[in-house]
């Protein structure tokens, strides 16, 4: 430690604008280190939207493929988050038009999560309560697709991948304020969805 005086590394803001200048100058192995650094999130949102492991492989992989193909349009312009946004941006987009085009609805959907890879909680747990915490992210993972889309995406950004406001407007390209309303409403109908059962089951 040098009291503050380290020297900063380099910022990943700018580290990735490189790998994208590399990538526009012909050098196309430039951007596989752009997906391997982003490929959880991308597959996790997606799969949280749609709650199909298969659609989420394919909206996810197509979205790395829209990005490549769009890179001259990229404008990171040295902003944090600029390049996790603009996918992110494209895989919820990308989501939502297989939920439209396939007709589907909160009640519809069919479940197809894999508990080792949808968990709203990423850390390593303790072996006697695997499985008491897989049954609960099961029903987490069910509510959560009963959650209407516009409802849906918010929280997934906000509670799963812990971004922050600024980074989710960026992405949904929505302000603030409506964010925070819909991440509101979004908490109170996944408890509305968890305690549903409970209250079928007293009748």
């Amino acid at each position: 430690m040098d009291d503050g005086e380290a020297v900063p590394a380099v910022r990943r803001a700018d580290e990735e604008q490189a790998l994208i200048e590399r990538c526009r100058a012909g050098e196309t192995e430039c951007f596989r280190p752009l997906v391997h650094r982003y490929q959880r999130v991308v597959f996790s949102v997606a799969l949280r939207m749609l709650g199909s492991r298969a659609d989420a492989e394919d909206v996810a992989q197509q979205a790395f493929v829209d990005a490549f193909a769009a890179l001259d349009r990229f404008r990171g312009e040295g902003r944090d988050n600029a390049f996790s946004s603009w996918i992110l941006r494209i895989v919820v987009n990308r989501a939502k038009d297989i939920l439209k085009s396939k007709k589907r609805t909160e009640e519809s959907l069919d479940v197809e999560v894999a508990s080792d890879q949808a968990m709203f909680a990423h850390d390593p747990t303790n072996p006697e309560t695997t499985l008491r915490q897989g049954q609960q992210r099961e029903l987490l993972e069910r509510a959560l697709l009963r959650v209407p889309p516009k409802y849906r995406e918010v929280l997934v950004l906000k509670d799963v991948e812990d971004l922050s406001y600024e980074e989710i407007r960026t992405i949904l390209r929505l302000p603030i304020t409506t964010l925070k309303i819909r991440v509101v409403r979004a908490r109170a109908m996944m408890r509305a969805e968890l305690e549903a059962p409970k209250t079928c089951n007293k009748t």
